[in-house]
């Protein structure tokens, strides 16, 4: 049922923006370069990202080893995602042009969305460093990750909420610079229905997302050996 959510939300993504703004390309055509900014951020700051929250949920009687390498391949695939998306909205107005064809740069950083969007990125690339090092390589020591460990997951949980909200400003904002049907037309047309119900289905997956991790009945515990190899090494540090 998430996947399901997450998965309707890259699939109307990629139709809002390969069907309805014609498809994508590259620096040679920087207005459709940017379509894969919110089709990037999509697949990873919303549905990876998800993902591996849930890892330590789905996988919860599986060793931790196997849990927190797969926790931190897909946050490192959401870090790839984010670059390129963030690429895309860069080059899309540094490389903006004119209908004659010349080069007519746009300011970046001017709107709301953009503000909190990079203020996002930021609290993510810093969260993945922290994690990274206390948790995964080199891997600080046992009482410091203990100590660690609920703000990372809060602030793992803070981010993705504020990941949810800055898509939907986002959305908001291309629709109101893009979709004339409303505008215009007075009407609700195919694209802006569309671009809705992406909203709609982000809103909810990370709605689910968030149950799940937060309910305390799915929460992973620890496997027999791994309390033991606890204990062993609490032992030895105090000797």
């Amino acid at each position: 049922m998430v996947i399901l959510g997450g998965g309707l939300a890259i699939l109307l993504v990629a139709i809002w923006m390969g069907g309805y703004e014609d498809g994508f390309s590259w620096t040679e055509d920087p207005e459709r370069e940017f379509h894969y900014h919110p089709t990037f951020m999509v697949m990873g700051m919303v549905f990876l990202y998800g993902e591996s929250m849930l890892v330590y949920r789905v996988f919860r009687n599986e060793r931790k080893k196997f849990s927190k390498t797969l926790h931190v391949c897909l946050h490192s695939m959401v870090l790839v995602f984010m670059i390129i998306a963030l690429k895309a909205v860069w080059d899309s107005h540094d490389l903006h042009k004119t209908e004659q064809g010349e080069l007519d740069p746009l300011p970046n950083m001017i709107s709301l969305h953009s503000w909190i969007g990079l203020s996002v990125v930021i609290a993510f690339s810093a969260q993945y460093a922290v994690g990274f090092i206390t948790f995964f390589a080199p891997g600080l020591s046992i009482p410091i990750r203990q100590l660690v460990m609920p703000f990372h997951q809060l602030i793992g949980m803070m981010i993705f909420v504020a990941v949810s909200i800055t898509v939907g400003m986002g959305i908001s904002e291309r629709a109101a610079w893009k979709h004339t049907c409303w505008t215009k037309g007075r009407e609700l047309c195919g694209q802006q229905a569309v671009a809705n119900l992406v909203g709609v289905c982000v809103f909810f997956y990370a709605l689910l997302v968030l149950i799940l991790v937060a309910n305390p009945r799915w929460k992973r515990r620890p496997l027999p050996e791994e309390e033991s190899l606890h204990q062993l090494t609490a032992t030895t540090s105090h000797d």
